[in-house]
Formats: C-alpha cells, sequence, structure tokens
C-alpha cells in the first residue's frame, strides 16, 4: 500500500508523486495535476485476482479537483486494454469519455474503456475502488459496452446495489493480500456483475442495445447452420466459437422463448425434413448425419416426434 500524506512545501512534492504514480501509473499510463490545496493526503491500496488489477483510491484536497487525463499518445505508449469499473465510495468524481460526461457519487458505478481517451476528475475528498477487467472477459458478458461507457449505474437502483455489494468483494485487504477468489469465483462474480448491469440498462432502454443484440443473436445463428453437422455442438464451443459467455448465449435467445440448444435440435430437425421433402436420391441416412444426429434411430424418433411423420413415410409420401 502507498500511504502518502504531503503538505504545499516543495519538499514533500515527491509524496504527492508516488501517489501519482500508484493511481495513474499502475492502472493506465495518464497525467494527474497536483491540487490546487496544499494540504493533501491520498492512499492507494491496489491488489490483484487471478486476471483482475484493483485499486482503493482515496485522495484528500478540501474543495479541489484533480483532473486525471489519459491522451491518445498515453494510450500509444501503454497498450493495456482493460474495461475499467469504478465504485465510488465517498465524494464525488467526473468522468467524460466518448463525448459523454457523468459526475457519480457514493454508491454509484460507472464504466471506461483504457483503450480511448477519457478524463476523470477527483472532487475533493473522494474514495473509489477501480477494477480492471481485460476486454475479453467484459465483452463476452456485456455486449453493448461501447454503448455503455460514461453512464452511471445508480447507487439506488437495485442493480446499483447488487453491483456495488459484490465489487466491494474485491477491495485489496488491508494487509496487502489479495482478494482470496478463485477462478470459478472470479468468473462468476463477474457474471453477476456485468449481468446486472446489463439488466440495470435494460430497465433504462437504451436504443442501440436491442440491435446489438439482434445482430450478435443472428451471427450465432448462422453459425449454427454452417454447423449443424458437428455432432460436438455444447453450450461451450458454441461460446468459444462466438466470443460471448453462457449466460450471454441464454439471455440472446431467450426473448424467442427457446434455448441455444432447443433452438439448434429445432433446426436440425427442419432442415431435415426439408431435406427429405425435396431429396434427390440421398438416404435418410445421409441427411441424419449431415444436420449432426450420429444415432440414425434416434433422430427418426425425434423427427416424428416432432413432424407426426416418420422420415421414411414422408419420404414415400413425396414419391407419390
Amino acid at each position: 500500500m502507498a500511504q502518502v500524506q504531503t503538505s504545499g512545501t516543495a519538499t514533500r512534492r515527491p509524496g504527492f508523486d508516488l501517489w501519482h504514480q500508484s493511481t495513474c501509473r499502475e492502472f493506465s499510463t495518464t497525467e494527474c495535476e497536483l491540487p490546487f490545496n496544499p494540504d493533501f493526503t491520498g492512499a492507494v491500496r491496489a491488489g490483484r485476482t487471478n486476471s483482475l488489477a484493483i485499486g482503493d483510491l482515496t485522495a484528500r484536497s478540501g474543495d479541489g479537483h484533480m483532473p486525471l487525463v489519459r491522451r491518445a499518445g498515453d494510450i500509444r505508449r501503454d497498450p493495456r486494454d482493460h474495461i475499467m469499473l469504478y465504485l465510488a465510495i465517498d465524494g464525488q468524481t467526473g468522468l467524460e469519455q466518448e463525448q459523454r460526461a457523468v459526475r457519480v457519487e457514493a454508491g454509484d458505478i460507472v464504466l471506461y474503456d483504457q483503450a480511448k481517451p477519457f478524463k476523470m476528475d477527483f472532487i475533493g475528498n473522494m474514495r473509489g475502488l477501480v477494477v480492471a477487467v481485460p476486454r475479453a472477459e467484459a465483452v463476452a458478458r456485456l455486449l453493448r459496452v461501447d454503448d455503455l461507457i460514461a453512464r452511471k449505474i445508480s447507487g439506488s437502483s437495485q442493480a446499483g446495489k447488487f453491483t456495488g455489494s459484490i465489487l466491494s468483494l474485491f477491495t485489496p485487504k488491508d494487509d496487502g493480500g489479495h482478494a482470496d477468489l478463485s477462478l470459478t469465483m472470479e468468473s462468476s462474480s463477474l457474471d453477476l456483475i456485468f449481468g446486472s448491469i446489463d439488466h440495470f440498462f435494460d430497465d433504462n432502454d437504451l436504443g442501440a442495445q436491442g440491435s446489438r443484440q439482434l445482430v450478435k443473436l443472428q451471427e450465432i445463428k448462422t453459425y449454427l447452420r454452417n454447423n449443424l453437422s458437428d455432432t460436438g455442438l455444447t453450450i461451450d464451443t458454441i461460446c468459444a466459437a462466438n466470443g460471448v459467455s453462457p449466460r450471454t448465449l441464454s439471455r440472446l435467445f431467450s426473448p424467442e422463448n427457446t434455448s441455444p440448444m432447443r433452438w439448434l435440435w429445432k433446426t436440425r430437425l427442419d432442415v431435415a425434413h426439408q431435406a427429405i421433402l425435396h431429396n434427390r436420391g440421398r438416404s435418410i441416412s445421409d441427411i441424419a448425419y449431415d444436420v449432426g444426429f450420429a444415432d440414425v434411430s434416434h433422430f427418426s424418433r425425434a423427427f416424428k416426434q416432432a413432424f407426426g411423420r416418420s422420415p421414411s413415410s414422408v419420404l414415400r409420401l413425396r414419391s407419390t
């Protein structure tokens, strides 16, 4: 932990520089101006879990403002690529990114993108928790990250309270130890955090989110149609191929009142039905294999349950 106490004298400036380095350099290369108030105190507790970097930041500068800026040149020198979650614990913090500006207070949460220019303004006496999430982990759980940058999740909302309670679990320990989370616990926590954020903005309806989700759903459906013959398709393989989490995959299909695997099952049978109706000399077993059934008898039972006739009877009807 970096603990700093400074006064306005030149001899105490190195203390501020240590705080500056801890807050600005450990997470993102930025520039941070010394607050006008000569009596500045600050503290940083930094920690890590398996893939996350965490900082518990405090700064006390009375009524002063302390802007922290990340410019394009900083990004070129420091290409770290994370989605940052910021939980305001005390005081106020401003954020500007992507031509949006927001101010958060105790309990509020905001996301910002480390790979794009931003400006944060630590106002007066503040404390906040920063969690740096690798981009791949974030976008696999939240399709519309770009739409949600610099938008406040209110701490008074149920989603805000829930998300804040989970983020608080990542607070670095007083003894400098890391948060005691297994890989599974960390992954589950991120599922809950981003799922709650997604729920909050669903309730507050951002116009672009529906179209983004629809585009992603169509991409996944196209992938499945192109791979119907793959008998090894599972939730895990579908997610890995399309860069989404199991929870996100399930949520994409839920408006159609189905699940990914039920949709895949029905599509396989529908394609097989059309292939039999327009059969050009192919055997039923070949058609079954082509749509991902390894067992022909299993295919025949499923086909009859879906269409009321066996594959062979449909083929005979076509021939008459």
